[in-house]
C-alpha cells in the first residue's frame, strides 16, 4: 500500500498582502492577520481588524483583501492537507471553526490571546526549521493550542451582507471551476461536475446558484460547466497520450459511451474525430 503523504507549511507574512483567495483544493489554512482588511464569502463579508485569526476550509471559498494602504505588521499562516489531520483529531476539529460552518471563521482576539497566538506561530516557525524527530508531533500540538486559544479569547464581530452578492457568488463559482483544471490524470480526476457539487462547496442552495449565474452571465450553470469540460476534453485528446477511456474517466464519466455521446452533442465530433493522430 502506498504511503499517504501529509503536507504542513507555516510562514510569516513577509510583505503586505494584496487580494488572497482561500481555496486550495484539499488544504486548510489558519491565518493571523495583523493588518486591516476585508474577508468575503459568497453572500457576506466581515471587516478584519489587526489581531484577527481566520480559519479557511477548502469547502468554503473566501477571499481576503486590504481595506487601505496602511503598512503594519503582517501576520502568520499555516497550511495543511486533509491527510495531516490524524484520526483521533477529527472529534476535536469538528467542534471548531475550522470544520464547523455554523461558527464564525474570522475571530478577533483579545490582547492576551493575541500575544499567545503570535508566540505559538513563532514557535511553529522555529520548529519547522529544525530536524527534531518530534517535529510532526509538535506541529499538531501547536496547531491545537492556536485553535484553542482563538476560541477562548474571541470577541464576536458580526458578518455583513454583500451588496454585490450575486456577482461575488458567480466569481467564486468560476474560481472553483477554473481551479479544477488542467487535469493531470491519473494523479487527478474531475471531482465536481454538476451545479449541485459547486453549490455544496459554496454552502448555498443549488437553485440560488443557478439563478445568480444566469443573472450575471446570461448562461446556465450547467452550460458553463459543460463548456469547460469540453475544453479540457479537447486538450486531453489532442495533447496527451491518454486513450479515450482514460480521458472519459478523468473527466468524471463512468462509461466511455456517455463521454462520447456528450462530446458529440457539444462539438458535433466524437473522440476519434477530435484526436490528431
Amino acid at each position: 500500500m502506498a504511503e499517504v503523504k501529509t503536507y504542513f507549511k507555516v510562514w510569516q507574512h513577509r510583505k503586505r498582502l494584496s487580494k488572497v483567495v482561500f481555496s486550495y483544493a484539499d488544504y486548510f489554512i489558519v491565518s493571523l492577520f495583523l493588518e486591516r482588511g476585508k474577508l468575503s464569502y459568497a453572500d457576506r463579508w466581515i471587516e478584519i481588524v489587526p489581531g484577527t485569526i481566520v480559519f479557511a476550509n477548502p469547502a468554503l471559498p473566501s477571499a481576503w483583501e486590504p481595506m487601505n494602504d496602511e503598512i503594519t505588521e503582517k501576520g502568520f499562516s499555516c497550511m495543511f492537507s486533509n491527510e495531516f489531520i490524524r484520526q483521533d483529531e477529527w472529534g476535536f476539529l469538528l467542534s471548531t471553526p475550522l470544520l464547523d460552518f455554523t461558527q464564525q471563521q474570522a475571530i478577533t482576539l483579545n490582547q492576551e490571546s493575541l500575544q499567545t497566538v503570535q508566540h505559538l506561530f513563532q514557535r511553529m516557525i522555529e520548529v519547522s526549521l529544525t530536524d527534531n524527530g518530534m517535529k510532526d508531533e509538535l506541529m499538531h500540538s501547536l496547531l491545537h493550542l492556536i485553535i484553542y486559544e482563538a476560541m477562548r479569547g474571541k470577541e464576536e464581530r458580526p458578518y455583513k451582507v454583500q451588496h454585490n452578492a450575486a456577482q461575488r457568488t458567480v466569481e467564486l463559482f468560476l474560481l472553483l471551476l477554473d481551479r479544477q483544471f488542467p487535469i493531470n490524470y491519473p494523479q487527478e480526476k474531475l471531482e465536481m461536475r454538476s451545479a449541485t457539487d459547486y453549490a455544496q462547496r459554496l454552502s448555498i442552495h443549488v437553485n440560488h446558484l443557478n439563478r445568480v449565474v444566469k443573472q450575471v452571465t446570461g448562461k446556465t450553470t450547467t452550460d458553463i460547466i459543460a463548456s469547460r469540460i469540453v475544453k479540457e476534453a479537447l486538450r486531453l485528446l489532442r495533447d496527451t497520450q491518454l486513450n479515450v477511456a482514460e480521458v472519459a474517466y478523468a473527466l468524471g464519466f463512468e462509461e466511455q459511451a456517455s463521454f462520447t455521446a456528450f462530446l458529440k452533442r457539444k462539438t458535433g465530433k466524437g473522440p476519434k474525430e477530435v484526436r490528431i493522430v
